[in-house]
């Protein structure tokens, strides 16, 4: 999916909790990352690490993984709805925070507040 113009005036609705996961989406359609975590591509290409998204955790869902995550690209993320607890920390961010990460940056595993979370993703390759 190349970049195009996006523009709406609410946000999408997010899936419900316990939807069935949806792995091959077709466009504009909310897909499944792990047990109760969603993304929907907002721009890029879904596979890519240079891509924008909207990330859904159902309430109390956990990363897929339980280890520290690390990444070979930039990750920007803004919390809209909800919070998660970085469960290596023992540390939670809410609606309205933010994290800028660069490549290697230890963080993570995540689980997410009683009422989930909504957060805006943007992925950027790190200059070589």
């Amino acid at each position: 999916m190349p970049l195009q113009q996006q523009e709406f005036s609410s946000r999408p609705n997010h899936p419900p909790v316990g939807a069935a996961a949806v792995w091959t989406p077709e466009e504009g359609q909310w897909y499944s990352i792990g047990p109760g975590i969603w993304e929907l591509l907002l721009n890029g290409k879904r596979e890519s690490h240079n891509k924008s998204v909207l990330q859904w955790y159902e309430p109390g869902a956990t990363s897929v993984t339980d280890e520290v995550i690390t990444h070979t690209y930039i990750e920007e993320v803004c919390f809209i709805e909800g919070g998660l607890e970085d469960v290596s920390l023992g540390q939670a961010w809410s609606i309205g925070a933010y994290a800028y990460r660069l490549p290697g940056m230890k963080h993570g595993p995540y689980k997410a507040s009683p009422q989930g979370c909504l957060q805006f993703v943007k992925l950027v390759e790190a200059s070589k």
